[in-house]
């Protein structure tokens, strides 16, 4: 749809272009990217964004909230992104240490996973229900197809995370499946089965020296990851030695031959007694002391989901299922941090008296409930501060009742409303009664603590009576007009983000030149790379970005020559684009010219100056009061 062609153009441009990005993809609400040069991206000009919740840094990846339509906006700005370079960046400054990098890459690696495990974790959750009340029996051709889709995305876990580990390392994805097959191929399940049972069996070993032991690789993580880890070295170094008349076919047998014996006889073993070994630990704490981790998991979840710190305890919940069955220690204390959310988001809706705020609570507690927590997190509770200590308060109360009563869930799936039948124990009916009932809970404290703490709100006319109060006195900054042609009224403009003005104060011409000259005096700070927009920042500090036509991203940059490039010094009335109108009008597409102040938030007032319909290169077209 041309909303997200626009949002995603703007988006790419706001984060330096597609050459500043090396990686993108995107989760459930957030946009998610690595780049080059972190300086480039206009935090503020993307917040300000209509479409955008939100934007951060979080670690080594910058995230844009965008909400329930994320799969539509990245779809569009995958299509802009094409091929990715995937050169990194010098890994220096704040996002550089190896904490945040190590988020980065566990993020990185089970976002695109994320719909597998969602949507088979969910169909455990309700066989469980089915069982339970006997509507299947486990006997039945019916359930038994059932759980082989239900189970298929965790037992062969190590094809998936092949591919997004991959893909995130930057290496060869088929011959990473076939590393993951060598872990899960039938003479190395069968070996493991026949052990567990207590049967003998014949030693594995490559060539009768270095033994190879028997292991259950199914639903396991770390195994893949760090043999993905090695091809992409080894892979790497094969092939820059390798002549390139042979690199075709024997680049990816040496490559096989030296990995797969090292991941089966190393790799594989340290992954699988790691991942024991943390999902033993994790059991012990809540075992031994688990009302604290119910507390602090409960009460605390919504800021591991601020800072990606949530990703870190994937592979340890993903363990403790393959392991066990079952989690009774991370998932129920999230789904009680779910709620809370939900509840707190529900306290706003009801106590605000803001048409906007009543809406938005509305909505993004709706999304709350079905465990898509991020439009209440960044849309409602950050921004009224009070709500997000009544949800960590409900949170951490919650977690620690369902860690008393040592709730068990049987699925993984998104905390929220439609994990709820995981709870189901065929062993245990009390164990869904409590859930229940704690969820509620959750949802209540919270709700009835918002009511009472209260919050508050900036209305609208307050804030414009303090601006216009301090309008006479403020220093004022004059834009000339980068165009030729008439002025025509933002609000009749076809694309609601820029008549809304969205990204800033807004100013429309009509042109009747090809030549684009610059509105102010300072520096070339952006030339999208399909040329139909160009950003400028004054030497008063002014960010200003001409946007060429509307829907033009659509031309690739046809009909747009540039006159300057990235880092020059212009002056007023100096020429900086040429934009053939002829082409752009028998192309279909509307030629007219938007000079938008991105930041313009941070000043007092903008004014209009031009008053009549025509207006010529340099005319003043607008003041800025600082």
């Amino acid at each position: 749809m041309a909303k997200y062609t626009e949002l995603a153009s703007t988006l790419v441009e706001l984060i330096g272009g597609k050459k500043n990005v090396t990686a993108a993809w995107h989760c459930v609400t957030r946009l998610r990217f690595n780049v080059k040069d972190d300086s480039k991206i206009r935090i503020d000009a993307i917040k300000n964004t209509k479409g955008v919740m939100g934007a951060q840094f979080s670690g080594d990846q910058f995230q844009i909230i965008i909400g329930n339509d994320v799969s539509n906006v990245f779809d569009e700005v995958e299509e802009q992104l094409g091929t990715l370079s995937g050169e990194a960046g010098d890994g220096k400054g704040k996002n550089g240490n190896i904490v945040n990098q190590l988020m980065d890459t566990i993020s990185g690696i089970f976002t695109p996973a994320l719909p597998a495990l969602v949507g088979t974790g969910l169909l455990k959750g309700v066989l469980a229900l089915c069982t339970a009340f006997n509507w299947l029996q486990l006997e039945s051709t019916g359930y038994q197809v059932l759980n082989i889709i239900a189970d298929c995305a965790f037992y062969f876990l190590p094809f998936i995370l092949a591919v997004s580990s991959a893909k995130k390392f930057k290496t060869n994805e088929y011959l990473a499946l076939c590393i993951a097959g060598s872990l899960l191929y039938p003479s190395m399940t069968a070996g493991a089965a026949a052990l567990m049972a207590g049967e003998t069996v014949n030693q594995l070993s490559l060539f009768g020296i270095l033994p190879i032991p028997y292991l259950t690789y199914s639903s396991s993580v770390i195994p893949i990851i760090l043999a993905t880890y090695l091809l992409k070295y080894v892979y790497d170094f094969v092939k820059k030695w390798m002549p390139a008349t042979l690199t075709t076919m024997f680049t990816p047998m040496l490559t096989l031959l030296i990995v797969i014996p090292v991941t089966l006889i190393v790799l594989g073993p340290i992954g699988t007694y790691i991942g024991g070994a943390l999902a033993s630990v994790i059991t012990w704490l809540f075992n031994s002391a688990g009302f604290i981790g119910g507390a602090i998991i409960g009460a605390f979840y919504p800021l591991l989901v601020m800072t990606g710190m949530h990703w870190a305890i994937s592979p340890i919940m993903i363990d403790t299922f393959a392991k066990f069955g079952f989690d009774n220690t991370l998932m129920p204390a999230m789904l009680a941090a779910t709620f809370a959310m939900a509840g707190a988001t529900f306290g706003v809706f009801l106590k605000t008296k803001n048409k906007d705020m009543k809406q938005l609570s509305l909505s993004a507690g709706m999304s709350a409930i079905l465990g898509i927590t991020e439009p209440a997190l960044y849309g409602v509770v950050l921004k009224l501060k009070r709500p997000l200590y009544a949800a960590i308060v409900s949170g951490g109360i919650v977690g620690i009742f369902f860690n008393l009563f040592n709730v068990k869930t049987f699925g993984m799936a998104m905390p929220g409303l439609i994990a709820i039948p995981g709870y189901v124990d065929a062993s245990n009916g009390q164990n869904i009664i409590i859930t229940i009932v704690g969820s509620l809970a959750a949802f209540l404290i919270a709700a009835g603590l918002t009511w009472v703490l209260g919050f508050t709100e900036e209305t609208e006319d307050t804030s414009q009576s303090k601006t216009e109060g301090s309008v006479a006195s403020g220093k004022q900054l004059n834009i000339s007009s980068p165009v030729s042609g008439e002025l025509v009224p933002i609000e009749t403009v076809s694309d609601a983000t820029f008549s809304e003005q969205i990204m800033g104060y807004t100013v429309a011409i009509n042109p009747n030149s090809n030549k684009i000259k610059s509105p102010v005096e300072g520096e070339v700070i952006m030339i999208a790379e399909t040329k139909h927009a160009i950003g400028l920042k004054s030497v008063d500090g002014l960010e200003i970005l001409l946007h060429l036509g509307i829907d033009t991203v659509e031309l690739q940059g046809k009909g747009f020559e540039p006159q300057v490039k990235v880092g020059d010094h212009v002056s007023v009335g100096d020429s900086i684009m040429s934009m053939d109108i002829k082409f752009i009008k028998e192309s279909g597409y509307d030629p007219v010219v938007l000079t938008i102040i991105t930041n313009s938030n941070d000043y007092l007032k903008v004014l209009p100056i031009h008053s009549e319909d025509a207006i010529n290169f340099s005319d003043e077209l607008s003041v800025v009061v600082s």
